[in-house]
């Protein structure tokens, strides 16, 4: 009786304090987090709801990742149907739609009380058969397992050249906060990329008076369309179904003669890049309908910068540049230094990942340890498809209903390829009839193509 009115006197903890009662006994979590982007709030999501005990740890003062931080003008390459995944609403493209879609995620499934704000990791340890991470408020976790999702573009990336005396003013894509401003100034636009395209319009649309674009070799494979990039034919859904109905090998046949017809109508011949086009290996960007409209408007450079000085640019090739202002397209690279792992601190680019996963999200150096939705820069994917799919198989994993092989994948997996690999030994998460409901579900998805997907 007495245990009874002590049980009803002692108020009911809330489950943000009873994480932290857990953490503060020092018992180890199941699965910690880093990173509360899209893909680590998925992860989270996935594994709580299978029953482990999880917890995110996000350096910033709000989740989103990288999107958190772009400035508005950034948009998704794709209709918001192919990005939403599960029902949770993504109510635009640009990146405070986008931001808000990160959110939801959080609120739907009420995964807050899982959320460490403002907590930037500064290093982890794997001793005594569990992962202790350091952060930056000498505040330290320990857990199980370990998950990296702090992303394969977490760092903006300029490229090092001569500055002398320069009066040039610098910008990566990531910075330009106020197009407008590029009214009126000479700019030159460096890189081959989605971002490249991006800036140029804006120099366009904004009414820059004298536009350069300098690349080196080619830019990157794109779709020529006179329609806007989100609305862009065939889209991320259909190129997905495309691949999943006729394979890689027949989708890459066809999407080459649809891209060779594409850059012969619109005269650009000259940018088709000197490797053939490939669903294994590229990334196919969506084309600018406004930029191919003005391309004449822009003076192409197939170089590299080499020097700045005063306000004039020199080029590998010699060519000369006078320009007010550079943008930087040259992307991100991946950071995984705060990880303080001599086996990780140089690794910047995707292809130097790949041989240190198994599956795509295994590490290969250290027990316990996994990645999720780092190995995707594509065009037949989502990210929050690609990170759900990871999520699954990999708390299949740590609750020991799989064994995820250690297998070196030579490229990444995209849409129902991926499903179809991990369903070869993930039977807990793809029991014996998922192909019949996965190939039902491709041909429903390309039927009603506002529906988003789900996992």
């Amino acid at each position: 009786m007495l245990n009874d009115t002590i049980q009803q006197q002692t108020p009911e903890l809330s489950e943000k304090e009873q994480t932290e009662r857990e953490h503060n006994g020092r018992d180890p979590y199941d699965t910690l987090v880093i990173g509360a982007g899209i893909c680590g709030v998925i992860f989270l999501k996935y594994a709580r709801e299978m029953g482990l005990r999880c917890v995110a740890l996000e350096k910033q003062k709000d989740v989103g990742g990288l999107w958190n931080r772009l400035p508005t003008w950034q948009d998704l390459q794709n209709r918001r149907q192919d990005i939403a995944l599960n029902g949770v609403p993504l109510n635009g493209v640009d990146q405070p739609a986008v931001q808000r879609y990160v959110q939801e995620w959080v609120n739907r499934y009420e995964l807050d009380p899982y959320i460490r704000l403002g907590c930037k990791v500064t290093g982890v340890e794997w001793s005594n058969g569990a992962w202790t991470v350091y952060t930056k408020h000498e505040e330290t976790y320990r857990a199980n397992n370990l998950i990296v999702a702090s992303g394969v573009q977490n760092e903006p990336w300029i490229p090092d050249c001569d500055r002398s005396g320069t009066d040039i003013r610098e910008t990566h894509s990531y910075d330009l906060q106020k197009p407008e401003n590029l009214a009126g100034e000479c700019v030159t636009v460096i890189g081959g990329g989605a971002s490249s395209q991006d800036l140029l319009e804006l120099a366009l649309e904004n009414g820059a008076k004298d536009i350069h674009w300098v690349y080196r070799k080619k830019v990157k494979w794109f779709l020529p369309t006179r329609r806007a990039k989100q609305k862009a034919w065939p889209n991320l859904r259909e190129l997905g179904l495309g691949q999943s109905l006729h394979g890689t090998e027949m989708a890459t046949t066809l999407m080459r003669w649809l891209l060779k017809y594409r850059y012969n109508h619109y005269g650009i011949d000259d940018l088709i890049p000197d490797e053939p086009f490939n669903f294994d290996r590229h990334q196919l960007i969506p084309g600018r309908a406004s930029l191919l409209r003005n391309m004449d408007a822009v003076t192409r450079h197939k170089s590299e910068i080499q020097a700045m000085e005063g306000r004039e640019l020199t080029l590998a090739n010699g060519d000369t540049i006078k320009t007010d202002r550079v943008l930087w397209a040259t992307g991100y690279r991946m950071n995984l230094r705060y990880l303080n792992l001599p086996e990780y601190l140089e690794i910047h680019r995707l292809p130097e990942l790949f041989p240190k996963l198994g599956s795509l999200v295994r590490s290969l150096d250290y027990p316990n340890m996994f990645f999720v939705g780092m190995t995707l820069i594509n065009s037949t994917s989502s990210t929050p498809f690609l990170a759900a799919v990871e999520a699954r198989t990999i708390v299949s994993h740590i609750q020991e209903k799989c064994e995820i092989p250690e297998k070196i994948l030579p490229h990444h997996l995209t849409y129902w390829d991926l499903i179809r690999y991990y369903a070869t030994f993930d039977r807990a998460s793809y029991p014996g009839w998922w192909k019949l409901k996965y190939f039902w579900l491709s041909l429903w998805y390309a039927a009603f193509q506002n529906r988003s997907m789900r996992v």
